[in-house]
Parts: structure tokens; C-alpha cells; sequence
């Protein structure tokens, strides 16, 4: 994984004190927070909708972060996302987290789509599976 691939979404930022830990690095659950803000905005790109009670929307199935590099206070950094796949209902996502073009930690979360008052699965729609494969995720 480089910053040279394509990235759907990159997001510059610096790190906050409150993101980290009593020694400045970044806390562990603070790199899933960034990565969560990057999920919303990224499904509020492809949708074309805000996440909403009253809409589908993705619920995270599973999740997973791969620390690589300490990051501390103050660093400037650059968030990215994009999709790795899809199936009838879910997607895949993979998040990274680079400081001076290295990535200190890399993510990946598996966003299953559906009702939030029912919970029940929404089968992806056409729009939103070419607009996945058109950010290079494949259909499994």
C-alpha cells in the first residue's frame, strides 16, 4: 500500500491532544475515531445522502486496525479511504492513517447496508455499485 494509488478520499489533518495518549502518541481508539469520520463522509459522497435514522445506511460488521508507526501530537497527517469490494449488501472499506508518506496504520472495515429502524439488510443499489467501481472496489 503507497499514497501513490488511488485513494477515493484523503483528508489532511493534525493530530489533536485529544487523540492521544498520556506520552503524545496517538491513542489507539482515536485512529478507528478518525477512521469512522472518513467512513461517513466517504458514504455521504457515494450516496449523495446524509447518514440518517430515515435512510439506509452502513453499519460497521467488523473492523480491524494494523499499527505500523507511532504518530504524536501535533503531526501533520493524511487520512485516506476508499472500497476494496462489495457484495450484495456489504462493502469493504481500507483506511490508512500516513505521517511524511509513511503509513503508521492501516484499517479495514466491512459495512453491512442497512434500515435503521428495522435493521434489515438493504441490497446494494445500482448507483451505489458503480460509483463503487468506479472508486475501484470489485464485486465479489
Amino acid at each position: 500500500m503507497t499514497l501513490d494509488e488511488p485513494w477515493s478520499l484523503r483528508v489532511a489533518h493534525r493530530i489533536r491532544w485529544s487523540e492521544c495518549d498520556l506520552y503524545g502518541h496517538v491513542n489507539n481508539a482515536a485512529y478507528l475515531t478518525l477512521f469512522e469520520d472518513l467512513r461517513v463522509a466517504h458514504w455521504e459522497a457515494m450516496s449523495g445522502a446524509p447518514i440518517s435514522p430515515a435512510v439506509p445506511g452502513p453499519v460497521v460488521a467488523s473492523l480491524d486496525a494494523r499499527f505500523l508507526k507511532a504518530a504524536g501530537f501535533g503531526d501533520a497527517v493524511l487520512l485516506t479511504c476508499r472500497p476494496l469490494s462489495f457484495r450484495r449488501t456489504s462493502f469493504i472499506h481500507e483506511y490508512a492513517l500516513w505521517k511524511d508518506g509513511e503509513a503508521c496504520c492501516v484499517g479495514h472495515a466491512v459495512c453491512v447496508v442497512t434500515r435503521q429502524d428495522t435493521g434489515a439488510k438493504v441490497p446494494l443499489w445500482e448507483d451505489l455499485r458503480a460509483r463503487l467501481l468506479s472508486e475501484g472496489a470489485r464485486a465479489e
